[in-house]
């Protein structure tokens, strides 16, 4: 076989092979493309990367109800040469007053454990006019009517005081309140009759307040009483007065009525009805629609274990005491008053507290029971103030 022959035999084995092994890496190619890649592992990691999830709800953006308000800039540093203390280190809130001063008293709305909601709607305080042992009240009050420097009218200066205790009768709910009492009035003139100089009230008022029924408070007072200017020995100088009122609280802390009678037992008036109604609308307002004493008030002012009124109030005055006169007949004398008074008067729990009043003085007469030297005053002014623990 020429040489010339083999080589046209061998080209087509040859160009056959040459396709053979082109084709056979493209089949590989194509195969390992079927398989599903894998990502490279993270370098330097032992676990997945965990997904990413959307973050939580952060509320609305901070703006929503305005820009921020505006810090204060720093407060200026100390001059040069003075200590700055850290407010950790201060041994001192004040002269004298310590961080563990300011802690909360006990019972203080602002003491630990409550809520945001407990300091706002905590229920307002109440002044109690009682206290919860023996020991009730020590006042002392005084007043001033004067004469405006007229020889011929009369002044008068009131000093009353008294003291309360209280005793279970027969449980505390039930008390009886027991008052010694005394009054001194100093009178200047009249120059036109004779009167002493000064006139004297000392007594025992024993008063019980029973609740019998629900909403049903009965006040029942008896007191023995002397009435004289301490010269005179007559029987008339000792007399019995007391009182006998219900009060029903027809809406507990709002509306009570009250009705009965007072046993004045003067020689001008024996019996006086009395009787009303207290009404309470709220906090701040108090009216005392009560016949004799009427009394309007309103509360201007409030603080932690106090309160501050202001009122009107109107009086029925006076009384019966046995005298001397200066011819030195026994005899009884009898004054008589109305006032109208405008006051200021601080509360205090427990019954406590002060009061000043200011007001006018009309319908004044002195008779006696003689009938020899009547005489009729004129109108004044009356200045007044008490003082009650």
């Amino acid at each position: 076989m020429t040489t010339a022959h083999r080589t046209s035999i061998l080209s087509p084995l040859a160009a056959a092979g040459w396709l053979v092994a082109a084709l056979v890496p493209l089949e590989f190619a194509n195969a390992a493309e079927d398989v599903p890649r894998r990502l490279p592992a993270l370098e330097n990691s032992t676990t997945a990367a965990p997904l990413a999830t959307s973050p939580a709800y952060a509320g609305p953006p901070a703006i929503i109800d305005g820009p921020p308000p505006e810090r204060l800039p720093p407060a200026d540093p100390a001059p040069s040469g003075m200590p700055q203390l850290e407010p950790s280190l201060s041994p001192e809130i004040a002269p004298g007053i310590g961080p563990e001063e300011l802690q909360p008293f006990e019972g203080s709305p602002l003491g630990p454990g409550l809520t945001e909601e407990e300091l706002l709607f905590a229920t307002p305080q109440k002044i109690n006019p009682y206290k919860s042992g023996f020991f009730q009240k020590l006042s002392l009050s005084a007043a001033w009517i004067g004469n405006g420097n007229d020889p011929d009218n009369l002044g008068i200066t009131e000093i009353e005081t008294f003291l309360t205790v209280a005793l279970p009768a027969p449980i505390k709910e039930w008390p009886v309140l027991i008052t010694p009492g005394y009054n001194m009035y100093l009178l200047s003139g009249p120059g036109v009759t004779d009167l002493p100089p000064r006139l004297n009230t000392a007594y025992l008022d024993v008063m019980w307040l029973p609740k019998p029924f629900s909403r049903t408070t009965l006040v029942l007072a008896v007191a023995p009483s002397v009435f004289s200017d301490f010269e005179s020995n007559d029987a008339d100088m000792f007399r019995l007065t007391g009182k006998a009122l219900v009060l029903y609280d027809w809406f507990p802390d709002k509306l009570q009525f009250v009705f009965g009678l007072l046993y004045l037992n003067r020689d001008n008036v024996r019996i006086l009805p009395a009787g009303g109604a207290i009404w309470t609308p709220n906090d701040d307002f108090r009216f005392e629609l009560i016949f004799p004493k009427p009394k309007l008030g309103a509360r201007v002012n409030v603080g932690l274990g106090y309160e501050d009124w202001v009122y009107g109030t109107a009086e029925f005055g006076g009384n019966t005491w046995s005298i001397v006169r200066d011819t030195g007949l026994q005899d009884q004398v009898t004054y008589i008053d109305y006032r109208i008074l405008g006051g200021y008067e601080r509360k205090l729990n427990g019954g406590a507290g002060y009061r000043l009043e200011a007001g006018y003085v009309f319908g004044r007469s002195i008779t006696f029971q003689s009938g020899i030297g009547d005489f009729d005053p004129q109108s004044s002014f009356i200045l007044r103030g008490g003082l009650t623990y």
